[in-house]
């Protein structure tokens, strides 16, 4: 239906053009800096192991940790999400090594704002961390029940302002990753209605074994916020948890059961 269709584009394309025009406000008004200050002193209301935990939901292997659960009923949110890797990997890195920008600790005197545990010092742009984030959220967005937005946007705002929290990246950096994200969320839910290999039994129990393989790997990962290490050892129990369970009792293994 041409309607639907173009409400489709209209959800794809409307945050990505949003996102865009408060960039462009952003750094024509030369306000990048001062947000930034501003958003890391009312950050410091919470403590700091707090923020560092948050800020571990956008990293790619905690995310899939999170989502692991889902295996067992909405299979196709993780092989979406696997198929957008690529696109937000290739999107993420190769800007971060062309433009190579300073993130705030390089700049700015460490003295003027609030910096959780590691200093991180270049490739601010995009953020890979709101990248992940809202390409998790724009497939449940895409790929299921719209109303998850209202659940899930929030928390993906949370985890992205949490860079901002920690003194890693700027204003600037999270909204090009907010963009990113969308878009590659739109790219991964193409493919995986497509390539519907997440129908089957092989194909559910392979994106398990990729999520427990995800979690084993999140348990030893240095992602230099020590104080976080409790989100980090959370997501890992869940990421296991969920992909033996999914192991054991495929979503289709369970549709064939109850039929």
């Amino acid at each position: 239906m041409p309607g639907e269709q173009l409400r489709k584009n209209m959800r794809i394309t409307l945050p990505i053009l949003a996102c865009i025009l408060f960039m462009g406000i952003i750094w024509l008004a030369d306000t990048n800096e001062n947000l930034f200050l501003a958003g890391n002193a009312v950050a410091q209301c919470l403590p700091p192991f707090l923020w560092a935990g948050i800020t571990n939901l956008g990293n790619t292997f905690g995310a899939f940790c999170l989502v692991a659960p889902t295996l067992v009923r909405w299979p196709r949110w993780v092989a979406a999400a696997l198929l957008a890797l690529p696109f937000g990997t290739f999107f993420t890195y190769s800007i971060k090594k062309l433009t190579d920008l300073p993130r705030p600790p390089k700049i700015l005197p460490h003295e003027t704002f609030h910096i959780i545990d590691t200093p991180l010092l270049g490739h601010s742009f995009p953020s890979g961390h709101s990248v992940t984030v809202f390409a998790f959220v724009g497939i449940l967005v895409f790929c299921s029940r719209r109303q998850l937005v209202w659940l899930t946007l929030p928390v993906a705002m949370l985890a992205a302002f949490s860079r901002i929290a920690v003194g890693a990246h700027w204003p600037l950096d999270l909204l090009a990753g907010a963009a990113g994200g969308w878009a590659t969320a739109a790219l991964g839910c193409a493919f995986s209605a497509r390539w519907r290999f997440w129908e089957n039994v092989y194909g559910q129990r392979i994106l398990a074994g990729i999520v427990f393989f995800c979690a084993l790997y999140f348990v030893f990962e240095n992602t230099h916020y020590p104080q976080g290490l409790w989100m980090q050892y959370l997501l890992c129990v869940i990421g296991i948890l969920g992909s033996l369970y999914a192991l054991w009792r495929p979503a289709a293994l369970r549709a064939q059961s109850s039929a």
